[in-house]
């Protein structure tokens, strides 16, 4: 087996790349954003529609914009015998190889209307061919209006076209087929479709809506620009398959610009094939271009912008969850009736208090529900063997605002003798982390009615009195909040999964254990074993002392064996101590690794993510030749390092 090693890595803030939740009913979706592949066009369906007529499709409050099914197909020839009682359109833009006359037929059985335009907009569609009762496959002269006149066509510019269709019962299908300069009668080809999107402009005579047109040439140059590629001022840009992609575009992609098959392959499996990513402005090769934690193709089917990184924080629907905590849900992100569930969580009222000798948490003695935190210790030091000086505390809560609706002020006072430092929802309000005499501090948040807010109390008792005390102000009333009755904490005598920080530790064994429930602090190492918090959960043992740990072990993925043999090559490096500025980051600030790899070092075309906790990945089955390797950092707040330098390796 061989290993290459990849040394430490610096973070540079550029483009966010995260980590990816995967769905796999994005193929039963027709595509929502504004872009035409060319090849293929979509079939919407309308299950359990009674009747003959077109009209009877048309008519039901289910259409247009409410579709049972939406599949593919490469030419106008569609799918048979589905079934019956339905309804069904597809609609697109056609575009003539050659300038002259054409004919166009439609078969079906039962009913099908076709409609084209004279031009991109559906707006000038007009009625050319019709089945007026059913014909069979490919009889196109049952009905004379099953034939259009001739129409002159022009070369190389698109026409929207639609076709409607009704089947009752029995059989069913539908084809529209053409006859122009040079060629026969036959069934409308994919080399002449392009799959439906709505136009911004009329079409220029390029073949391209003029916005589009725009963007395309600004992609096109910013692109030549970035990979350092001479200026071609060719326009259309090239593309020597036809296959609508920018010729430069594939090659930088790992794709082949003499093949147009590509154009609907989907290499890095996010559900977008390589056409749309290219007219998207998205990545192939990055499954996650904006690294908000939604794949593209899911923030393309839910109408989100896979080139926005915010909207996945976004709450469009005002349920309280974030567009990216209901795609990992599986919840719909515009329904507030469609909520993840609420995992189970017994509380405690007030607060969980970890007590630690050490000003800076250094070792947990013990863990306890405080009621209130109204203490005044004096010289004697807290309860239960702590001792009179050099102790700390963290107390962990939620405050449920009591007020009835809206929102309303409230303020937080928080008296020491020494340091505290008060968190509200993991922002720092008070932060007076110092030795002092007994000061009285103050913060005012609004806050909305029956929200939990989290809240972290902090204190450390360096020499002589020992006070801290949080009270809790209804500004609007100017009456003190009943804390006990306000306050409540997730019980560390218990089990549960919930996991607010989402560090793959729950809150509970986290407040049992002496870790912080509020921060992601699965990777950090708080034992001289290099042992990570997330590792110490999983084997059931304390962080600190990595003896057997209050309540349940933790389970992780098992790890895989080494792979051993040819192709097998061993990826190794070490985490950053710092970023590009000099400024120092803890383990607890990186997210993910991204691991990327090819046989050109110009062109690193495949990747993998690695968790946090992990410095090192395991390839196997690389085919022979020469493989190329970086790795880039990502921290907590979606920065990504440049690449690290490429390392090198040959598998025989």
């Amino acid at each position: 087996m061989s290993v290459t090693k990849i040394s430490a890595l610096m973070l540079l803030a550029v483009t966010l790349t995260g980590c990816q939740v995967w769905r796999d009913d994005l193929d039963e979706k027709e595509p929502t954003a504004a872009v035409s592949e060319p090849g293929v066009v979509y079939v919407d369906y309308w299950d359990n529609i009674e009747g003959v007529s077109v009209s009877d499709l048309t008519s039901s409050p289910r259409y247009p914009d409410d579709p049972d099914e939406t599949v593919p197909i490469n030419s106008l020839d569609g799918p048979r015998d589905r079934g019956s009682q339905y309804g069904a359109r597809v609609r697109g833009f056609i575009e003539p190889p050659l300038a002259g006359e054409y004919r166009f037929f439609i078969s079906s059985d039962d009913q099908s209307e076709f409609y084209l335009s004279s031009n991109i907009s559906e707006d000038n569609k007009e009625l050319i061919a019709a089945v007026t009762g059913w014909s069979n496959v490919g009889e196109f002269d049952k009905y004379a209006s099953q034939a259009s006149g001739v129409i002159d066509l022009e070369a190389d510019k698109r026409y929207y076209f639609e076709i409607l269709f009704k089947e009752r019962w029995s059989g069913d299908h539908f084809i529209v087929a053409w006859e122009g300069p040079g060629f026969a009668r036959s069934t409308v080809p994919g080399s002449a479709l392009h799959s439906w999107a709505p136009p911004s402009e009329i079409d220029d005579g390029t073949g391209l809506a003029s916005g589009e047109a725009y963007n395309l040439g600004y992609r096109v140059g910013y692109l030549d620009g970035k990979e350092g590629l001479g200026f071609n001022p060719e326009y259309p840009p090239r593309d020597d398959d036809g296959d609508g992609i920018y010729d430069n575009w594939e090659v930088v992609h790992g794709l082949d610009p003499n093949n147009p098959d590509d154009a609907r392959s989907d290499p890095d499996g996010d559900f977008l094939s390589a056409s749309q990513e290219f007219f998207l402005g998205t990545e192939e090769g990055n499954p996650d271009t904006d690294g908000d934690g939604i794949p593209d193709g899911e923030e393309f089917a839910m109408e989100l912008d896979p080139l926005d990184p915010a909207d996945a924080q976004e709450d469009l629907d005002g349920d309280g969850y974030t567009n990216l905590q209901e795609y990992q849900a599986g919840t719909d992100i515009r329904s507030a009736d469609d909520r993840p569930e609420e995992p189970e969580t017994t509380f405690v009222s007030g607060f969980v208090g970890q007590y630690f000798n050490g000003t800076g948490f250094d070792e947990l003695v013990y863990v306890r529900t405080d009621n209130t935190v109204d203490f005044d210790w004096g010289r004697s030091g807290a309860p239960e063997s702590l001792p009179e000086d050099n102790f700390s505390v963290r107390w962990f809560s939620e405050f449920v605002p009591p007020h009835g609706s809206g929102a309303r002020d409230y303020r937080f006072t928080v008296r020491t003798d020494d340091g505290a430092r008060l968190y509200l929802d993991g922002d720092l309000v008070i932060d007076e982390w110092q030795g002092q005499s007994v000061t009285t501090f103050t913060h005012t948040a609004s806050l909305a009615a029956g929200e939990p807010v989290a809240v972290t109390l902090e204190y450390f008792e360096g020499r002589y009195d020992a006070i801290i005390e949080m009270d809790v102000t209804d500004l609007a009333e100017g009456t003190s909040v009943n804390l006990t009755e306000t306050f409540r904490a997730p019980d560390p005598t218990t089990t549960s999964s919930v996991d607010t920080d989402g560090d793959g530790i729950p809150d509970t064994w986290e407040l049992a254990n002496g870790t912080n429930a509020w921060v992601a602090d699965g990777g950090e190492v708080l034992n001289d074993q290099e042992v990570t918090n997330l590792e110490a959960y999983a084997s059931g043992l304390a962080p600190r002392t990595l003896e057997p740990a209050a309540g349940e072990p933790g389970v992780l993925p098992d790890e895989e064996e080494p792979a051993t043999g040819e192709g097998s090559v061993l990826l190794t490096w070490t985490a950053p101590s710092t970023r590009v500025d000099g400024e120092s980051i803890s383990l607890s600030e990186i997210d993910s690794y991204i691991v990327r790899y090819g046989q050109q070092e110009g062109a690193l075309d495949q990747q993998v993510e690695v968790d946090s906790a992990d410095t090192s990945y395991q390839f196997s089955n690389l085919e022979s030749g020469t493989w190329h390797f970086t790795v880039q950092v990502v921290d907590t707040s979606g920065l990504v390092s440049e690449p690290s330098e490429v390392v090198t390796h040959s598998v025989p």
